[in-house]
């Protein structure tokens, strides 16, 4: 079994690792402050969310029909996708050119 080495393949990997925590970071904020305040201090716990998975969130925010990302587990788990495929593509950029 051949691996396939890439230019930059340090750097992505730092760079995808690097968004991938800060998400998962992220998302651990929101949930925390949403299990522990009940009142509206947390209403903006949402906004964490959608801000750190920026331009993927803007399909959470513009489809009417997901509930919004304080409210529902769809749209939790849509806005975790979006930033797995994020991440895919900072990979793709970052890579660099194949070795061989």
């Amino acid at each position: 079994m051949t691996t396939t080495r890439w230019s930059n393949q340090r750097r992505a990997r730092k760079v995808v690792l690097g968004y991938v925590g800060v998400i998962t970071l992220a998302f651990i904020a929101v949930a925390v402050l949403l299990a522990v305040h009940t009142g509206p201090d947390a209403s903006f716990a949402g906004v964490l969310a959608i801000a750190v998975t920026l331009p993927a969130s803007l399909l959470v925010v513009l489809t009417p029909d997901l509930a919004p990302p304080w409210d529902g587990v769809l749209t939790t788990a849509v806005l975790v996708a979006g930033a797995l495929v994020q991440a895919w593509l900072l990979w793709l950029l970052f890579r660099g050119h194949r070795l061989d």
